[in-house]
Parts: structure tokens; sequence; C-alpha cells
């Protein structure tokens, strides 16, 4: 038991830092992670999802076609707990404390250190930063997508290194990268480029006599789940996601080189034409983005620039781990070793997906690079470590010891109260806070109006009034009505029941007849405000008019 103390108690942690207070915090609930709830809700009792689709492979969802595993995954915890904001969040929280666990036991199989206690002290220092990981403690504690397909990669690193000693794993390995194709579309990208990266480093190991039978198994396996996804890939609807976020879909590149042609003194050169082109624009595009998840600021100063996926004043690590993870980085490439490999290959090819769309650094698409961020900071760590206690006087080690825990407790104390204080206050509307009791003031008195008209100033309104209320998904698959796609390729419920989603125009609007008008940041008379919804730090959010 000893053996396992310092593993549980970091199980423990993770569990208190991702589980505790879920439904609470972060406050609110997103419109995505509504959908993902409402849809397991609709599932259970119909067996289709809101649109009317039968037990789909795909979520038509806001015409983003959402991956269908976390909805699936979803199904017994609605279930068992209801529809609720606790049971659409509680998959992605247990599988983030999973992941822990399984970086702990992934550092351990790669064997870096080839010395059995420095693996482990290395395996638990990798497990510890990512418990304590606010990039990884962010997309734990909501309805993410994102979450799963990590944990499914770790896993499925993990099942392959195993895989090499007992080809029994090698099932698991195919099943779990298989899986993580219906995740979340970045999946579908770094999966297979870890596939390849994998069989190359280790392709002498793999390919033995005895390997043979697990290895045609898990490729007949991992195909069979594979053909889906590719006929998805192909179609109009696995298409309109990514062509209304891809760099391709922002002008600018294009725009540019047409302007630096027409101004160049040679516009028809063969000089020109190389140098200005749309090849090396979108080139030049994609690997500013790439980069641009590599930055110290985004890393270790402010973070994402998307509010949901960040809190106020964080990167999305500890600023005192940078020194840590560039010393560990730089030690990646000294003694090459098989171990190695895999940590820095899986770092590089980690924003890969993320720095094809126009949003970088985007902090939800490359959340993956998390765990080799994590592992390599704490390489580092140990390396330095260890070579500090190769001293006979201790002192430097102690003195260096004490004040990294020191800053690394300061800037965790500070980071929990950004997130339990500072971000609710600051952000609310993040995760779109209030809807829950816009939805439940409009159930009270739905019979008392004709229309209620809420703003759709917030993303897509009716899912959320749809999940709060428990609307019957049997009534909400007959009367729901999309509008058109927009140039992102998102379409917005405007309608079910008595309920209208759009803009409020409170000149006209108050002319309607027995009407409750529900407005965001829209102007209206304030004499005529029956009831507000206010924020934590007591912003009024949103105002409720009756036009009886």
């Amino acid at each position: 038991m000893k053996k396992y103390l310092a593993i549980i108690l970091i199980l423990v942690l993770a569990a208190l830092l991702r589980i505790v207070a879920l439904d609470k915090f972060p406050i609110g609930l997103n419109a995505d992670e509504a959908a993902l709830g409402y849809n397991a809700y609709s599932l259970i009792q119909t067996g289709k999802d809101e649109h009317g689709a039968t037990w789909p492979l795909v979520f038509r969802s806001f015409d983003d076609y959402k991956l269908p595993l976390y909805v699936y995954l979803d199904i017994p915890f609605v279930a068992a707990f209801g529809l609720n904001i606790w049971s659409v969040r509680l998959p992605s929280a247990l599988l983030g404390v999973a992941s822990v666990f399984l970086v702990y036991l992934l550092v351990n199989a790669l064997k870096i250190f080839s010395d059995k206690k420095k693996d482990r002290a290395f395996a638990l220092v990798s497990a510890f930063i990512l418990a304590t990981s606010p990039w990884h403690l962010q997309f734990s504690r909501g309805g993410w997508e994102v979450n799963v397909a990590t944990f499914l990669l770790i896993l499925g690193v993990y099942c392959f290194i195993k895989g090499l000693k007992n080809s029994k794993y090698l099932l698991l390995f195919s099943l779990s990268l298989a899986l993580s194709l219906y995740t979340y579309p970045t999946a579908r990208i770094v999966a297979p480029l870890l596939v390849v990266a994998l069989i190359m480093i280790y392709r002498r190991t793999l390919f033995k006599k005895e390997n043979t039978k697990g290895i045609v198994v898990a490729a007949i396996i991992g195909l069979a789940l594979v053909i889906p996804v590719a006929f998805q890939l192909l179609s109009k609807e696995g298409q309109s996601r990514f062509s209304g976020v891809s760099i391709f879909a922002d002008t600018g590149p294009l725009s540019y080189v047409l302007e630096q042609r027409r101004t160049s003194a040679h516009p028809n050169s063969i000089i020109t034409k190389i140098e200005y082109n749309r090849y090396t624009a979108y080139t030049g595009y994609f690997l500013k983005n790439y980069l641009s998840h590599y930055s110290p600021n985004f890393l270790f100063i402010s973070g994402d620039v998307i509010d949901r996926s960040r809190v106020p004043g964080f990167g999305q690590t500890y600023s005192v781990l940078s020194v840590f993870a560039v010393l560990g980085l730089i030690f990646l490439f000294i003694k090459s070793s098989p171990g190695k490999k895999v940590i820095l290959f899986w770092f590089l090819f980690s924003p890969i997906a993320a720095a094809l769309t126009f949003q970088s650094p985007h902090a939800l698409r490359s959340q993956n690079e998390v765990i080799p961020l994590s592992i390599i900071t704490a390489f580092g760590i140990v390396l330095l470590a260890g070579f500090l206690l190769k001293f006979k006087n201790k002192i430097p080690f102690a003195i260096i010891s004490l004040g990294f825990v020191i800053v690394l407790l300061f800037q965790f104390k500070g980071y929990l109260y950004s997130y339990y204080v500072t971000y609710p206050d600051e952000l609310p509307m993040a995760w779109q806070y209030g809807f829950s009791q816009i939805a439940a003031y409009t159930q009270a008195n739905y019979a008392r109006y004709d229309k209620i008209i809420i703003s759709d100033r917030y993303d897509q309104p009716y899912i959320l009034i749809a999940f709060f209320q428990k609307y019957p998904p049997q009534l909400l698959q007959k009367e729901l009505v999309m509008g058109p796609i927009d140039n992102f390729g998102f379409s917005t419920g405007r309608s079910f029941g008595k309920y209208e989603f759009r803009k409020i125009n409170y000149d006209q609007d108050k002319m309607l007849p027995n009407t409750l008008l529900v407005s965001a940041d829209e102007k209206v008379d304030d004499s005529k405000v029956i009831n507000t919804i206010k924020s934590p730090s007591g912003i009024t959010l949103f105002k409720f008019i009756s036009t009886k």
C-alpha cells in the first residue's frame, strides 16, 4: 500500500479538483454542453436526437455536426441522475481523473531513465502536473468532447507500448485510437499521426513473429471502425464544419497576395508569382498558427483569448513551470531514445489540427498538447533534481526545491481563487450564466403568454431552454425551426412551442399582444421591466418585459 500511496494521493487531488461543485463551477452551462446532454436525454426518451434522427453516428445539432461518442457516453449518466449540469459534465470529469492515472502508467511504461526508481518519480511528477494543470482542469470540469478524445489518445499510446511485449494490448490500442475519431475533429488528425509515429519508432520491436496475430486483429478491428469515419469526411456534413472554421475560409491571406501583386513593380513576373501566391500565403498562415501554440504568452502568461477556455490572469499552465518545460524539451534531443521520441513527436503533432483553423492559438482544439507538455515539464524537474542531488552539499537542492514549491503553491492558490471567485464575477456569460433562471421563470409563466421572445445575443438559447425545462423531445422534434446556415457553417434554433429566439427590437416588439420579452443588451424601457437576472457580481444580464 505504501508503494502506491503517492499516486493514490495525486488521484484523490485530481478527483477533488475535477468533481467537487461540478454543477456550480464553471458557473452556468454553455450551449454545446446543453446540446450533448439534451440529445442524450432525447435518445433515452425517443431513440432519436433533437432533429428526429434515429441513433445517429453524427448529430446535426447546430448544423456543426457533432461527433457521437460523448452523447452516447452521457446516456447512462443522464439516465441515472436526470438531465442536469452534473450528469452532463461528470463523464468528462471522471475521464479527466482517469487521464492523470494513464499518464502515470504511460511514463512508467516508456522507461526513459531505464531506472525503476527514477522512472517512477518521473511518472509521479508527470501525473501531479497534469492533475493540477489549468489547461486540463478547464476542459475536465465542462462537458467537452475534446477531453474524451485526449483520454483515448493517452490510452491508445499506453496500450501500444504495452502491446510491444503483450500483443493482446494492441487490440485496445486500435480500439482507443479508432474511437477517438468519434469524439472531436482534432483527433482525426492527431490520432493517425500518432499511429504512424509509434509504428516508425518501434517498428523493429513491433513486427516480430509473435506479434503477427495481435497486429492483424488490431488492424482489422481498427479498419472496421475507421471506414464510417472516412465516409463521414467525404460527406457534405463532414466537410461543412471544417470548411467554416478552416484557414481557407479566411480570405485575408488571399487578399494580401492580390494586394502585393498589384503593388509590385513586376506583377506578372515569375519571381513575384512564386513569392506571392495562395500556396505560400496559406502555408505561412498555417505556420504562424502552429507556432503560436508554443508561444510563452499562450502557454505561461495569458492563455487563450476565448473566455470559455481560460481563467483571468493565467496561461494554459503555471509560469513557474516554464523553465522546467524548456529544460525538459532540450534534453529530449540529447541521447535520443524511443520513449523520448514518442513524447517529442506528440508535442510536435498536438497543435496541427488547431493550426488548420483561423482561430489560433486555440486551447480547445489543441488540448491534447497538455499531455506531452506536462511530461516534458516533469522531465525537466526530475533532471534538475537529479543533477542537484549528485552534490554532497544538499543546501542548493533544498533552497531551489523550497523556492519552487512556494512559488508553485502561490500560483496554484491564485489559480483556484481566479477560477472560483474572479472568473464567475468577471466572465459569467462565458458559460451563458442566467439561462437556468430564464428557463425556470418562463416555464412558470408559460400559460400566461401567447408568445415568449428570448434574445439570441448569446449562443443557441433554444437548446438551453430545452435543456433546463426538460422540454419533451417528442415535441421538440416536431416543433423546432432552425435558421439559415451562416458563414461559419452554423445555424441557430429560432423557435419551438411559444418560444422565439431572436434580437429584441423593443420599439416594434412592445406592440405585440400578450408577449413576454427577455432582453440581453438590447435597449428597452426600464420602467416596464418586471423581472431581472443579475450576475454574481450584481450586473444585470437579462430583463423581462410583459406587453400585457
